[in-house]
């Protein structure tokens, strides 16, 4: 009901003070330290419920150098060198890092990774990044020495629970017949970008499951 002058006939509706009809400011995502991020990857457990060691920063990259080693062969579309479809971490300049340690458990090697330390926006931008990845490298061949692996990547549904979920699938197949198959699952929840992955030889199953548990794990301790 609007209020009236003292003595007065009916005033006009009075206005809102500004600060009920600006647009509410969104209160920016947590950035966490590498500290933080130490200690949350240190609580994920893989499938048979043990613990890994966890890495940070430069590390956590280097874990990946084995993968990163067939940059130096000829990779057609060349716009796929970061090899990002394979599940290799994309570390993002000025961020914080950290990620458990890439370990075998059962038939899948897993492991998950934690970025934070810059802006939402930034993290955002990463994750879109990977979306047009599964576009852009759905097909790769790498070759070397007179013999050629193909990656074949597509979108992946149902790995984990995240909200805004970016998966997908890369099977390998190799010159001797032997296949690989890599689901890859990446997430920002608050200001965290959790990636995870689970590798195996020859098969899938189980392998969405393992990639989604991690990265469950990972969004339930971001608070």
């Amino acid at each position: 009901m609007a209020l009236t002058a003292c003595g007065a006939g009916t005033a006009a509706p009075a206005s809102a003070p500004p600060s009920e009809t600006a647009t509410a400011t969104p209160t920016p995502a947590k950035q966490y330290s590498t500290e933080e991020l130490v200690e949350f990857a240190k609580q994920i457990k893989a499938a048979d419920g043990s613990t890994r060691a966890a890495v940070s920063g430069q590390e956590l990259v280097a874990q990946y150098d084995p993968l990163r080693a067939l940059t130096q062969a000829a990779i057609e579309p060349t716009t796929c060198k970061d090899l990002g479809t394979l599940g290799v971490y994309q570390p993002i300049a000025g961020s914080t890092s950290a990620g458990t340690v890439r370990a075998k458990t059962g038939d899948f090697m897993t492991a998950v990774a934690l970025t934070s330390g810059v802006e939402r926006d930034v993290l955002q931008a990463s994750l879109d990044t990977s979306k047009s990845q599964v576009e852009a490298c759905g097909r790769m061949t790498i070759s070397a020495e007179g013999q050629s692996i193909t990656a074949t990547t597509e979108k992946a549904e149902g790995i984990g629970s995240v909200p805004g979920t970016v998966s997908f699938k890369t099977v390998m197949a190799f010159p001797d017949g032997r296949t690989g198959t890599l689901f890859t699952a990446n997430a920002i929840k608050d200001g965290v970008l959790i990636s995870a992955t689970a590798s195996g030889n020859n098969g899938e199953a189980g392998g969405p499951e393992a990639a989604g548990a991690l990265l469950d794990q990972a969004a339930a301790l971001i608070k």
